[in-house]
C-alpha cells in the first residue's frame, strides 16, 4: 500500500509558522501605538543676574538728634562693669548708624542663601551689631561673649520663636529659623531687658548696614530701574527710585535723610 503524500507544511512546520506570525503581529502592534511622552524637564529658576553697577551713598539725620542717656545696667555686676548709652538712635556728625539700605525685596530673582551663618555676639551686655541684615535660609549664629548668663529669645511679631539659654562658656546658638524676606526677627535678652537686636530677612544679597558714618554701598547690581530703600527699627522705611546704568552710568549716588519722630498729639 503506498502512503499518500501530502503537500504543506507537516505539524512542527505548522507550529514554527504560527510562531512567526503571532511575533509579527506583535511587533506590528507595537509599530502602531505612539510613543510614551517623554517626562516633562524640571522648571529651573532662572540663574541670578550679576552685573557690575553701584549704588552708594550716606544716610543723615535732619535735626536734633536723640540723647543717647545712660542705660542702667546695675541688676548685674558684669554689665555695671561697663558704661553702655541708649543705642535706638545713633547719630554721629549728622550721620544715621544702624539703618538698611537695601533693593526691594522681590524685585531682584532668585538667589542661594550664604552658606556661612550671619553672626551676632553678645559682647559687655549689648547685642552687636544692633542691626543685622541677613538673606532668607541663611543660618544665624549667636555668641556669648561676656562672663554672665544670657538668654537669647527670638520675637516675630507677637509670637516667640525660639527661647535658648546661653550661660558663659556655653556653644555657639545656630538657627535656621530667621524668617521670610520681608519679616524682621527681634531678639531679646530676659535676663537683661535692655539688650536688643533686629535681623532684617531680604531674598537676595543686595543690602548693606550703615556704620557710625552712615555710609553704605550695594555693589554687583545688573542695569535696571530700581525701588531703593531705607529702613530704620525706630524711624521706619524712606524708598526712592534709582536707574543703574551701563559703563560710567553704573555708578549711582543716592542719599536719605531722617527726621526725629513726632510725638503724638495731646488729647
Amino acid at each position: 500500500m503506498t502512503a499518500a503524500i501530502v503537500d504543506g507544511p507537516g505539524p512542527w512546520q505548522d507550529l514554527g509558522m504560527r510562531r512567526t506570525a503571532v511575533v509579527v503581529a506583535l511587533a506590528a502592534l507595537a509599530a502602531a501605538r505612539p510613543a510614551a511622552a517623554e517626562p516633562a524637564a524640571a522648571k529651573l529658576a532662572p540663574a541670578p543676574v550679576v552685573g557690575t553697577g553701584v549704588i552708594r551713598g550716606a544716610v543723615s539725620f535732619k535735626g536734633t538728634a536723640p540723647a543717647r542717656l545712660p542705660v542702667r545696667r546695675d541688676s548685674d555686676p558684669v554689665c555695671a562693669a561697663t558704661e553702655q548709652l541708649a543705642d535706638d538712635v545713633v547719630v554721629t556728625d549728622g550721620k544715621l548708624a544702624g539703618v538698611v539700605v537695601r533693593l526691594a525685596n522681590g524685585s531682584m530673582g532668585t538667589w542661594p542663601a550664604p552658606t556661612t551663618p550671619a553672626v551676632l555676639s553678645q559682647t559687655a551686655c549689648a547685642y552687636r551689631p544692633r542691626v543685622l541684615a541677613v538673606q532668607a535660609g541663611q543660618a544665624l549664629a549667636v555668641d556669648n561673649g561676656d562672663p554672665t548668663y544670657h538668654n537669647v529669645r527670638g520675637v516675630r511679631g507677637d509670637a516667640t520663636v525660639f527661647n535658648v539659654s546661653q550661660p558663659a562658656g556655653a556653644p555657639r546658638i545656630l538657627r535656621t529659623d530667621v524668617g521670610a524676606a520681608g519679616e524682621v526677627l527681634h531678639l531679646r535678652c530676659d535676663v537683661h531687658p535692655w539688650m536688643a537686636a533686629d535681623v532684617v530677612v531680604h531674598d537676595h544679597p543686595f543690602f548693606a548696614v550703615t556704620g557710625e558714618d552712615g555710609a553704605f554701598e550695594l555693589r554687583g547690581v545688573p542695569p535696571g530701574r530700581y525701588t531703593l530703600e531705607a529702613w530704620h527699627p525706630v524711624l521706619g522705611l524712606k524708598q526712592q527710585k534709582v536707574t543703574v546704568g551701563t559703563g560710567k552710568r553704573g555708578t549711582v549716588k543716592a542719599a536719605f535723610a531722617f527726621k526725629a519722630a513726632r510725638a503724638p498729639a495731646a488729647r
